[in-house]
Formats: structure tokens, C-alpha cells, sequence
């Protein structure tokens, strides 16, 4: 792959980076795609924000995408948002045209491609939602505008859960209530599907689960927004239990294309990517 002054630049931010897998996965469509550009991550911190966009403008990318923990403290350093982006509060995807950032979001979409074709219609599911931040809030926003008949959010802190729950209430006529951690077990047994988007089970967090095995029941749909490990622990206790469930790979794959369209106009190479990704991340029996 050969890089000059005309490659556009895309870089990845947050922290940690060592673990994922979007630069392959991207660089990968690029090239399937025959295009001049480089994906990159860069880890960074909520303070170095200033500074790496005002250098950003003076060299030729052409956007950004955004992880944890900087999918919502960008924001104020970005010149406008697509109206998704202003109703729930976060951004994982930026695009630098006419001298203007702007941000979008994809997760929610990817994750709801993504859930509909493993778990199917979700026009009525209740969905119990671990984790309120900056995906968990694009996923609950995309999965209301899907038909979600309710849904339930649990979270460490609770406020956080509370003011999700009231953006999505006060956009879409659905049930959205706000948990304690501590009332978790009895908000399963009214969930048909289960989602982590706490981050827990992922790299730097293998091994860690955010519920014990014995609270899970046949009857739900397990999902984690994770795809390295393609199994983590908290979807090998799902399936030990009879569960179906679905790991984070084709809502990396969905929403990764949805950022390809958004940065160059060009329709992404998705079974290209697929491949590329499920090879990478040990998810070969995975399809999307």
C-alpha cells in the first residue's frame, strides 16, 4: 500500500486501540475499493482534542471515527451534527468536507442491521440494555425507530441510564425506564433480548462478565457488542445456557460501511469486509 501527499487520512480515536481491528477492516475495503486512503488509529484522551483537530484541518483527512471514551466529549469540538447525532449525544463518525467537521453516528443503525437479521422483526421485543454510554445511546435511539416495544436500561450510574431514558421517551412513543445495577436480576425475567454495552468480556476486559451465569434463561437473546474475543464470557455462560446469541461482528461490519459511505460516497465492500474481520478476530463460523 503506497502512501503520498494526495492519501486521504482517516483517523481513529480513543484509548485503548491496541485491540481493535477496524484499521484492517477498513484499509481492507479501501483497497477493495481502489481508493487512496489510509485508516489509522490514533490514541488519544478527552484533553488532546484541541490540539489534534486544529492539526487535523491543515493535513488532508477526510474524517474520523470515534471510540470510547471520546464518543461524546468531541462534540463541542466539532463544527455541526446530522440531526441523529443531536437527538442522542454522541458521535462515532466524523467528515471533513468544506472545511467543516461533522458528526454522525452509525453504531446505532450498524448495531440494528445487525440485531434484525440474527434475532429477526424486533416490533414489540422488550430489550434489557447494560451500559448507558455513547453506544449504548446511538443502539437504543436506532432499536426504538425499529419498533422496540420497550426498553429497559441498566447502568452503574444511574443518572446517566435516567437521562437516556428521557431523550428516548421524549422521541419515540415506547416504554424507556432507567435500573439501578442492583435490580438487574429481576429486570431478566421481562427482557427477550439481553445487550452489553458495558464494554465488560472485551479486550482489555477478557474474562469479565457483567451478570452471573446462573440468571440467564433459554429464552433470551444474548448480544455483545464485542467481536474480540469472538466469545466472550458472558456469551459462552449465554450459550452453555441455551440462549441464542450474536457477538459484535456484523455491527462492526454494518456500521464500518455505513462510515465508508459517509466519508467518500462509495457503497463498501461488507462481504470483503465480513471476511476480513471474521478471519482476524477468530470469528470464521460468523456470518452476517
Amino acid at each position: 500500500m503506497s502512501v503520498s501527499t494526495r492519501t486521504g487520512l482517516i483517523a481513529l480515536l480513543g484509548r485503548p486501540l491496541g485491540f481493535t481491528l477496524a484499521p484492517a477492516m477498513q484499509n481492507s475495503a479501501f483497497r477493495a475499493l481502489g481508493m487512496d486512503a489510509l485508516y489509522l488509529p490514533v490514541e488519544c484522551e478527552a484533553d488532546d482534542l484541541p490540539v489534534l483537530l486544529a492539526a487535523f484541518r491543515r493535513m488532508p483527512f477526510i474524517g474520523l471515527a470515534v471510540t470510547k471514551p471520546l464518543k461524546i466529549s468531541i462534540l463541542p469540538y466539532l463544527d455541526e451534527s446530522d440531526p441523529l447525532v443531536a437527538q442522542i449525544g454522541s458521535c462515532n463518525t466524523v467528515c471533513f468536507k468544506n472545511g467543516r467537521w461533522t458528526a454522525h453516528n452509525t453504531d446505532g443503525e450498524g448495531f440494528a442491521d445487525a440485531l434484525t437479521g440474527a434475532y429477526g422483526d424486533i416490533r414489540g421485543a422488550t430489550l434489557l440494555v447494560l451500559g448507558a454510554g455513547g453506544a449504548s445511546r446511538a443502539l437504543c435511539f436506532a432499536c426504538a425507530a425499529r419498533g422496540a416495544g420497550r426498553i429497559l436500561l441498566v447502568n452503574r450510574t444511574l443518572e446517566t441510564a435516567r437521562a437516556l431514558a428521557q431523550a428516548v421517551s421524549l422521541r419515540f412513543p415506547i416504554p424507556c425506564e432507567a435500573l439501578p445495577w442492583g435490580e438487574l436480576s429481576s429486570a431478566l425475567p421481562m427482557a427477550d433480548i439481553l445487550i452489553n454495552a458495558t464494554g465488560l468480556g472485551m479486550e482489555p476486559h477478557v474474562g469479565q462478565t457483567p451478570l452471573p451465569a446462573a440468571l440467564l434463561s433459554p429464552r433470551l437473546f444474548v448480544c455483545d457488542l464485542a467481536y474480540r474475543p469472538a466469545r466472550t464470557r458472558l456469551l459462552a455462560d449465554a450459550e452453555a445456557a441455551g440462549c441464542r446469541t450474536m457477538n459484535g461482528l456484523a455491527m462492526a461490519v454494518y456500521q464500518g460501511a455505513r462510515q465508508i459511505k459517509l466519508w467518500t460516497g462509495y457503497d463498501a465492500p461488507i462481504g470483503f469486509m465480513s471476511d476480513t474481520l471474521r478471519r482476524l478476530s477468530g470469528c470464521e463460523g460468523d456470518r452476517l
